[in-house]
């Protein structure tokens, strides 16, 4: 019954097929002299792939190339201050201000060129000396807790090491130990390869691009070749996802209309050799064609929501527990993107023999109904099409100087056993359209979500304004409508979040 698209998003960005939304227009060129190291470059292309945006990781780099050799230790820091506030007339305002938050975004780099410690350090707390009332709708978690990617969280506050390794690069290869972030793939919103990195659902994807996933600690090597490069993954211990915690301003609510959830906790699989995660990915680029080839053993990082059992609470209706839960998998993956003209195009996808998933069970009689689900495992197939257009403005808007893309993808994914239910996140067409004017000083954005297959649709304009001296403002909008008829299988997934249209408005400040 509650299948429960609680999944939601869950499966999305999870790198079931992690939904991480690219830098705009980014293809990831794997040729040899790419990824040949010139003793300047600070960042390889998956981490620029993470960075904060596009004009501070110029100005970054700049700095990078003039001060590398006179300084081992250099850093940077983005502050914001970000608020959500729900669109309900009928709520008071204390009552619709569901988010106000504090974080500060800190990179550090210490050592050589070659050889060097990185920390990439996310700091987030609720100023509740501001108003000791707003936010009670949002928590990080539900209890303090350390996690084993060291992320440390609190109802009220959290601190997330969100990438900390030691590099070690020759001529040849580059090894990296510590909590890392792979950025394989190259679609822009839901990448199928994507196979190591937990998402955090506790927004939904409504969160900075850079901060949609969690690191893992793990071992990697890139080994490079002529013409291509292969890079190894070992992840000895096994990081969860993060959910919203019961009764969180982004948790599923209620299923049918009738069935209250409650989320169980997040419980990662045991150390040990036989949860071990290994991955490996040849890369390459001939004749303007940029593909690889991956695999993947090891825990699936899109846990199954499973309906655990139903809990009675006293003077409310039974309510269903669900258990996140954790099973080995096995992936073979392909991506592929070339350029044509003004055109990106790119396809991924990811094939399992073995994927979990539950057994369906009629919700249409409760009386019937045995918890927990029966778990089966299918072959699984995922896939993403898409393309980026860099549309010629300057030939619309005479002085036009920002960049106009244009982003399209449909990405789908099926499990082969009819008798498993259907994957949450599937049958979804994503659209964006971005540009800037006045010199990159007004930005502008708009987002839209398709569900095909249940009918929903999340509507998401953004516009911004760059002071060009490090602050930025930042206002947006969620719409958010889907189609439910009282059936979770029928029921957009949207449909859960009908009440959670918001308005977004976000004030950073980046130094030095």
């Amino acid at each position: 019954m509650v299948t429960l698209s609680i999944v939601v998003f869950g499966t999305w960005l999870l790198e079931t097929p992690s939904v991480v939304f690219a830098d705009e227009g980014t293809v990831e060129s794997q040729s040899f002299d790419e990824f040949e190291s010139d003793g300047e470059e600070f960042e390889s292309s998956e981490e620029d792939d993470l960075a904060f945006d596009e004009d501070w990781d110029a100005e970054f780099d700049e700095d990078e190339e003039g001060d590398s050799s006179s300084s081992p230790f250099t850093w940077r820091i983005e502050t914001a201050f970000k608020n959500i506030i729900n669109t309900n007339r009928d709520l008071d305002f204390e009552d619709a201000w569901k988010k106000d938050e504090i974080s500060a975004l800190i990179e550090l780099r210490y050592g050589s060129a070659d050889d060097y410690l990185f920390s990439l350090t996310g700091l987030y707390f609720f100023p509740t000396f501001i108003n000791d009332t707003i936010g009670d709708d949002y928590v990080y978690s539900s209890s303090s807790k350390t996690y084993r990617n060291l992320r440390i969280s609190s109802e009220l506050s959290e601190v997330i090491f969100r990438e900390l390794y030691y590099n070690w690069s020759r001529e040849k290869f580059r090894v990296r130990i510590g909590n890392q972030i792979f950025g394989w793939g190259t679609a822009d919103f839901l990448n199928s390869t994507s196979y190591f990195n937990p998402g955090d659902f506790r927004e939904l994807l409504f969160k900075d691009e850079d901060q949609v996933v969690l690191g893992v600690p793990s071992i990697s090597g890139l080994f490079f070749f002529e013409g291509f490069t292969v890079e190894t993954v070992f992840v000895p211990i096994h990081t969860a996802a993060a959910f919203p915690a019961t009764g969180n301003y982004w948790a599923v609510k209620m299923v049918e209309d009738s069935y209250p959830v409650i989320f169980g906790d997040e419980n990662p699989m045991d150390v040990n050799s036989k949860n071990f995660g290994y991955g490996a990915r040849l890369a390459s680029t001939y004749e303007g064609f940029d593909f690889s080839f991956s695999g993947y053993h090891g825990p699936d990082n899109e846990p199954v929501l499973l309906p655990f059992s139903t809990v009675l609470i006293e003077n409310q209706t039974v309510s269903v527990l669900v258990q996140p839960q954790y099973f080995i998998v096995d992936y073979l993956g392909f991506d592929f993107a070339f350029t044509y003209e003004d055109f990106v195009f790119q396809i991924e996808t990811a094939y399992s023999p073995n994927k979990s998933g539950f057994v369906k069970q009629d919700t249409n009689r409760p009386q019937d109904l045995t918890f927990p689900y029966d778990t089966r495992k299918s072959d699984y197939l995922s896939y993403s099409v898409g393309f980026n257009y860099f549309i010629p403005m300057q030939k619309l808007l005479p002085g036009h100087a920002g960049e106009s893309l244009f982003t399209m993808e449909w990405f789908q994914a099926q499990y082969f056993d009819d008798d498993i239910e259907h994957p949450q996140v599937t049958d979804f067409l994503t659209c964006r359209f971005q540009d800037a004017y006045f010199d990159d000083r007004v930005s502008i954005s708009m987002t839209g979500i398709f569900e095909t297959r249940n009918t929903g649709v999340i509507l998401w304009p953004q516009i911004g304004y760059d002071f060009q001296n490090g602050f930025e403002a930042e206002v947006g909008y969620i719409a958010i409508d889907g189609n439910g008829e009282g059936d979770y299988q029928k029921d957009s997934i949207f449909y859960y979040y009908k009440d959670n249209d918001s308005i977004m408005v976000n004030f950073k400040y980046a130094f030095p």
